[in-house]
């Protein structure tokens, strides 16, 4: 059996991409200025350019980003208390990738989601940008 090496960029170009879940898994506790935070990783399948994968680690803390909260919102048709995070495998949705870099090499990141329909919306007008969510921070409730 013979194996070809891909010697071209498997990073995804910046933009918004249809995607699917392809894993999530518990990630390490993350520090961060409000407190210790559990953190989930996402790993996104890239659709129109495999095989660009994409993972994405989220902060699961409500207070402290709400990123991970509009992901299922956007993957899961029904809104549920609780998920378990397995339901989202498989799952398809909208990501908008950026480069970001950090010591000194060059990530895709995810920053920002949003569901498949509002990202048809983005196919169909050009210059419509999925919506993002506005936060008032005054109203988050600190403990």
């Amino acid at each position: 059996m013979k194996y070809r090496r891909n010697n071209g960029s498997q990073m995804p170009p910046e933009g918004w991409h249809y995607a699917r879940i392809a894993n999530v898994r518990e990630g390490k506790q993350a520090n961060t200025y409000m407190g210790p935070s559990e953190t989930v990783l996402v790993t996104f399948a890239i659709e129109e350019h495999a095989p660009a994968i994409v993972t994405h680690s989220f902060l699961t803390a409500p207070w402290a980003n709400f990123l991970f909260e509009r992901l299922i919102d956007a993957a899961i048709d029904t809104p549920k208390e609780e998920i378990y995070y397995s339901e989202l495998n498989g799952k398809r949705c909208g990501i908008k990738v950026e480069y970001r870099e950090w010591k000194g090499k060059l990530y895709a990141n995810v920053v920002d989601v949003c569901s498949v329909d509002e990202l048809q919306e983005v196919d169909e007008d050009d210059g419509f940008v999925p919506p993002t969510q506005e936060i008032d921070l005054d109203e988050l409730p600190f403990e």
